[in-house]
């Protein structure tokens, strides 16, 4: 396990459970979205350092926590097997015509991210982190909240879809605990990364 500095125990911090992509990944898909940007307007673009694929959000959490959490997360890994993920078409969620998040989908091996998500909530849940009861929907998160003068059309998905270049795959081997830097980029922060065994 690799592991950062814990914050202080006066503190609390906000964090999620994710799996990371690979640096080659985010540079791929950080360049077409600087491409794309002109043509879909949304007021907030994703930090190239900030991609990944939410298992739990966690919220604010009391600092004295984090090694508990750290610990659950150890658990849930220990179980696990590296898997195969790649990017497939977009999505938005919210309103159809003024959507909140512009996302990129996930392909691959979902039945094993499922079964890690699966394992980390319940393995979290003993904490206090209360599962969430929408179902697991894995993505990547790109832009946010359209300011388009026009409605949003979902024909604007297909026309400026992920392209072929960045549809690669990455091997999951970890589960990485952030917490959130608001007003700051990159916004998140890993502060452990629990590696699945060798």
């Amino acid at each position: 396990m690799r592991s950062a500095d814990s914050p202080a125990a006066s503190s609390s911090v906000r964090l999620f459970a994710a799996v990371s992509v690979p640096d080659s990944v985010k540079q791929l898909l950080s360049s077409w979205c600087n491409d794309i940007e002109e043509q879909l307007p949304f007021r907030k673009w994703v930090h190239e350092q900030d991609y990944h694929i939410t298992l739990q959000f966690l919220g604010d959490t009391p600092s004295e926590r984090v090694s508990a959490i750290i610990s659950a997360l150890r658990e849930a890994a220990a179980a696990a097997q590296t898997f195969e993920l790649g990017m497939t078409s977009l999505g938005v969620f919210g309103r159809p015509a003024t959507p909140s998040i512009l996302w990129a989908g996930v392909e691959g091996d979902l039945t094993q991210l499922q079964l890690l998500q699966k394992s980390v909530s319940q393995l979290l849940e003993p904490l206090g982190f209360v599962p969430e009861e929408r179902r697991f929907h894995p993505h990547l998160t790109i832009a946010r909240n359209y300011t388009g003068e026009e409605p949003f059309e979902r024909s604007l998905l297909d026309r400026y879809n992920v392209p072929a270049a960045a549809a690669v795959t990455w091997s999951v081997d970890a589960i990485t605990l952030y917490k959130s830097r608001l007003q700051q980029r990159p916004m998140y922060e890993a502060l452990s990364v629990v590696e699945f065994p060798r």
